[in-house]
């Protein structure tokens, strides 16, 4: 069984849902596809950021800052806009997600949680990604 962090445990509680019926993270509507276009003309900007471990996949399954050192004024605040406008498309591709599978947000949780997994596992070696039990930041190494 795949490890559930605690945020989402709660979630399932709620909601009523069980691990077994996780939602399908696979949706494809216009809407779906449109926020994904969204996503993907800011993907190699990220991946920049990624890369200088500036950003990381949050335990939440939205990006994070983890770090502004080293960028200056401007930089610093076209990567927190960056960060922030992928979220908002994060946030608004989560709530398709609920909508085709016929959710609510109380299940909003389990969604993030769902994705959050999802992008923990997909991540680049080098990368950083939040620890979904510590909440820690953790450099992704190669996978043999």
């Amino acid at each position: 069984m795949r490890p559930i962090s605690m945020l989402a445990v709660a979630w399932v509680a709620l909601s009523g849902i069980s691990e077994a019926q996780e939602p399908n993270l696979n949706v494809n509507t216009p809407a779906v596809r449109t926020l994904k276009e969204s996503m993907e003309a800011r993907a190699a900007t990220l991946a920049r950021f990624k890369d200088a471990g500036q950003i990381g996949e949050g335990r939440d399954g939205l990006l994070a800052i983890r770090t502004l050192e080293g960028l200056g004024l401007g930089e610093k605040k076209g990567l927190e806009d960056l960060v922030a406008a992928e979220n908002a498309d994060r946030r608004a591709l989560y709530k398709e997600i609920l909508n085709a599978n016929g959710l609510t947000d109380a299940d909003a949780g389990l969604v993030m949680a769902q994705a959050a997994r999802a992008r923990y596992a997909a991540a680049a070696p080098n990368h950083y990604v939040q620890d979904p039990q510590t909440g820690g930041w953790v450099l992704r190494r190669e996978q043999k």
